[in-house]
């Protein structure tokens, strides 16, 4: 899942990013992070393999699923719901997004996602964004 999110990531950085410049050189190189201690280190389960992965770093977008997104780490559940907004907009022919109404769009896709764990994350943007009926 990581590979795909960073992929994914990745290429949402690549086409919608503006240049900035590179970062000043550092006088010094920090110093190394201790390890942590023997006794506290944990082992991350090791997460079940997604239906989405189609092949060694290769995914289905369209089959990805809450359940893989909600297991992910932070960044990596933010960089793939980036990509699926931009995703998704492309294919819906939206060519103009409010970046101010994203946060609480990918705040209502995560809360039907945690209702459904099994839904298709574009299905679950279908879902929580269609327009209320009066």
């Amino acid at each position: 899942m990581k590979k795909l999110l960073a992929a994914l990531a990745g290429l949402l950085v690549a086409t919608c990013s503006q240049q900035s410049p590179p970062p000043a050189p550092m006088a010094s190189a920090p110093p190394p992070l201790a390890a942590p201690p023997a006794q506290t280190a944990a082992i991350a389960p090791v997460p079940a393999q997604s239906a989405a992965q189609v092949a060694p770093g290769r995914w289905d977008v369209t089959r990805v699923r809450c359940s893989d997104v909600l297991g992910a780490s932070d960044d990596d559940r933010a960089a793939s719901m980036m990509f699926y907004y931009g995703y998704l907009a492309a294919k819906a022919n939206i060519h103009v997004i409010d970046v101010t109404k994203i946060e609480g769009k990918v705040r209502k896709v995560m809360d039907q996602c945690a209702a459904a764990p099994g839904m298709t994350v574009p299905t679950a943007f279908r879902t929580a964004l269609r327009p209320q009926q009066s």
